[in-house]
């Protein structure tokens, strides 16, 4: 029995993001400092929710969230 496996490539992640892509490929921070940015308005909402639960991101929206964002200095 042989199982096929999917493998993501950094340069091209797909065009819907969970928050687990989001931090795989664009702001590899903590899953808590993703939540405050969230909560404080900081962070885009997600493009589509599905159940309540599921929340996914168009991966333009998210470029063009760090785009947005000045460097810290």
């Amino acid at each position: 029995m042989q199982i096929e496996t999917t493998v993501l490539e950094a340069e091209n992640p797909p065009a819907l993001l969970t928050l687990a892509m989001i931090r795989r490929y664009y702001v590899p921070i903590a899953s808590r400092t993703l939540f405050r940015l969230m909560s404080s308005g900081q962070f885009p909402k997600a493009d589509i929710g599905i159940g309540g639960k599921l929340r996914l991101w168009k991966r333009e929206t998210i470029e063009r969230w760090i785009a947005t964002q000045s460097p810290a200095r």
